[in-house]
């Protein structure tokens, strides 16, 4: 499989291949092309960012993954922020949705409102 690796700026244009249990990773510049080659593979995941509503409010709070989630819970994190409405005040780090779509991960603010 032909990846283009996105660890850095070089951008590194990876073929990686599975051999059994041993993943191969070869193209890659430094040792993070290698770790991102084997865990898109294997697991790939995203950092996630939207935004959810605040009551009272038109203006939108930005949030974020706290770490990156699997991709096939993409859908159900963008789910779980569309139906989430926070209350005033909320700092940057307030956790907005804790352990979202049983991943796990938090859903943190990334603005002061």
């Amino acid at each position: 499989m032909k990846m283009i690796c996105i660890s850095c700026p070089r951008g590194c244009e990876l073929d990686v291949e599975k051999n059994g249990n041993e993943v191969v990773v070869t193209g890659n510049a430094c040792p993070r092309g290698e770790e991102y080659g084997r865990n898109e593979l294997v697991n790939p995941t995203r950092m996630v960012t939207g935004l959810v509503k605040v009551a009272g409010m038109r203006k939108p709070l930005p949030v974020k993954t706290a770490r990156p989630v699997p991709k096939g819970a993409i859908d159900a994190v963008l789910f779980a922020m569309h139906q989430m409405t926070v209350q005033l005040p909320v700092k940057i780090g307030d956790v907005i949705i804790p352990g979202v779509a049983g991943t796990g991960v938090d859903i943190v603010a990334t603005a002061n409102m």
